[in-house]
């Protein structure tokens, strides 16, 4: 036998015995019946963030105020006891 042919009746081959395993499997799960599959959940939607109150006007902000830390240069508040960048104590 020529070797095209010998391949040509090899994809006949498994071509049958794939239709095979498909009938197969079909009657299977026709009669046996598959699991039943629950349908995805929809993803919760994140809260919304809650609305903001409207800025004050520039007049009643509040304004703090800050001295020069001796250590480092940073600005710190007068209410604050340390600088938070080095740790000295507030001049």
């Amino acid at each position: 036998m020529g070797f095209l042919l010998k391949i040509i009746l090899f994809g006949v081959a498994v071509y049958a015995v794939w239709k095979t395993f498909a009938r197969w499997k079909g009657l299977f799960d026709r009669f046996v019946g598959n699991p039943p599959v629950e349908p995805p959940r929809p993803a919760p939607t994140p809260p919304s963030p809650p609305q903001a109150a409207p800025a004050a006007p520039p007049s009643q902000a509040r304004l703090i105020d800050t001295l020069q830390c001796a250590g480092c240069g940073a600005y710190i508040s007068t209410d604050a006891e340390k600088c938070s960048h080095c740790g000295r104590p507030r001049p």
